[in-house]
């Protein structure tokens, strides 16, 4: 048979009529791949009752409290009614004297625009296409603590079983330091019982976010708890938020999968911190996390009100059903590269200065007993040549214990 010029066009408009069918330009995916996404959108983004746009492009859907992706956890779900929009700890809180400090400034604009949400419904920052496109093409979340090089630079508690850790709190200086694409940098408070662990504070993330700001984040692990995270992901149909590391647990950031529970109407997760510190003008806030010891929710409180955000509920926990053994404060990072991002303020600095060096300072710890206590610490640096960490018992009388951080990272 004779091919002739005309065969050959009608060959290649067949090939590009087939390639549009299964490819989406714009995205770089596959006709299946963009399917996926927009089901995992779909289950992802509840049906907003008002929806908040801020300055920096994020978009807040403002969701009925029950439809929260907290209650699709399958735990969860079958105790919904245990769970309500105006539930407070039954614990008190108290500031403590010397909470101000006249060299730092409290950040700023802290809660969504027009007053937040409705009473009733609570901001969950909209997932996009983008978000899970980014998230699938580094596989973010066992990258970050498998494929690539994670840092610190903490003071800790010991990690010792008899203690009976029911709360850690820090005052932490605000930061935005330069990362790549592949790279976070972020300032923690922890609690910690084996495989169980709670976090709060401020990070960088491009990955998680899309930006290099720095945000407001919480993050919990567990031990796997295999039946579980099968119902998970057959509830949430190819789920990728919520997945199994190397080290045997789950890892889950802010509202990304089912388990955080929020509460507050007006101050969302994800939020930016602006304006962040420079030298000799720090923005500083606070992050608390304590343990309710009648319904054992461990709960985020944020900021000098000390405003309460949400909390971890306990069936999400295997060992921390109970107290924590081991508090801790201070960086991290991580890169996927060669190079490493900066830490704190990225300075380096053996003598430091609270106005140009990253800080936690008023570290403390709660007890079973419902004492606060400054913590007795212990220094973890796994990368001193890279970066630098440093315990000032008391460095002054507004600073109570600090626990001082950073380092430039480096070029290999």
């Amino acid at each position: 048979m004779n091919i002739t010029r005309m065969h050959l066009r009608v060959v290649q408009l067949l090939i590009a009529i087939m390639i549009f069918l299964n490819y989406n330009e714009v995205e770089g995916l596959s006709k299946k791949e963009d399917e996926e996404f927009e089901k995992q959108l779909k289950i992802l983004n509840k049906p907003p009752i008002k929806t908040i746009k801020t300055e920096y492009g994020d978009i807040y859907d403002c969701v009925d409290f029950y439809q929260q992706p907290a209650f699709d956890h399958p735990l969860l779900k079958v105790k919904i009614h245990a769970h309500h929009p105006q539930m407070k700890p039954s614990f008190s809180l108290t500031k403590r004297d010397n909470l101000e400090s006249s060299t730092s400034n409290n950040s700023s604009g802290i809660g969504l625009k027009d007053g937040g949400c409705p009473m009733g419904t609570v901001p969950i920052r909209r997932t996009t296409k983008e978000d899970l496109i980014r998230e699938k093409r580094v596989n973010r979340f066992n990258a970050s603590y498998a494929r690539g090089i994670y840092h610190f630079a903490l003071g800790q508690t010991t990690d010792d079983q008899n203690n009976m850790f029911t709360g850690a709190s820090m005052i932490s200086s605000i930061y935005s330091p330069k990362v790549l694409p592949n790279q976070w940098s972020a300032s923690v408070v922890k609690l910690q019982n084996g495989g169980d662990q709670i976090q709060a504070g401020w990070r960088v993330d491009p990955v998680l976010y899309g930006d290099t700001r720095a945000r407001f984040f919480s993050l919990f692990k567990v031990s796997c708890l295999l039946p579980i995270l099968f119902s998970i992901q057959l509830i949430r149909n190819s789920f990728t938020i919520l997945l199994i590391t190397q080290s045997g647990t789950t890892q889950c950031f802010n509202t990304r999968c089912p388990g955080f529970v929020i509460m507050n109407n007006n101050i969302p997760l994800d939020k930016v911190f602006s304006p962040t510190s420079s030298l000799n003008n720090i923005f500083v806030d606070t992050f608390l996390i304590q343990k309710d010891l009648i319904t054992g929710r461990w709960w985020l409180i944020y900021s000098k009100d000390l405003t309460k955000i949400g909390y971890w509920p306990p069936e999400l926990f295997k060992t921390l059903k109970g107290f924590a053994s081991r508090a801790a404060w201070g960086g991290e990072i991580f890169s996927s590269g060669p190079t490493f991002p900066p830490m704190g303020s990225g300075s380096f600095n053996q003598s430091p200065d609270s106005n140009k060096d990253a800080y936690c300072r008023e570290i403390s710890v709660l007890t079973s007993a419902g004492n606060v206590n400054d913590a007795k610490l212990q220094i973890l640096n796994d990368a001193p040549e890279l970066y630098i960490v440093l315990n000032r018992p008391v460095t002054s009388e507004k600073f109570g214990p600090t626990v001082f951080f950073g380092g430039p990272g480096t070029n290999k």
